[in-house]
């Protein structure tokens, strides 16, 4: 039986330095709970949660593509054939 290849994001993983989740939680509770003492209304702190999220994905895919050798996708087919070969 062939030994399993390592996926690339695998790789990428293995490199990566990792954070204690208790120390991400209490981050991101301390987040929501400033957020809510400055915002007071859940729905403003629900769109500012979104758009952090939205930055902080822009801001992975950005550090991704300039670690990579990817190429321009040029249809959604080809993206998620990227994607699928990192995870």
């Amino acid at each position: 039986m062939p030994a399993p290849t390592t996926r690339s994001g695998d790789a990428i993983f293995a490199s990566v330095e990792r954070v204690n989740a208790e120390l991400f939680t209490l981050t991101y509770g301390a987040i929501v709970r400033q957020l809510v003492t400055d915002l007071e209304e859940v729905d403003e702190v629900n769109k500012q949660l979104d758009q952090m999220g939205y930055n902080i994905g822009i801001r992975l895919i950005d550090e991704f593509l300039a670690k990579s050798n990817v190429s321009r996708c040029v249809d959604f087919k080809e993206t998620a054939e990227v994607i699928a070969k990192v995870h």
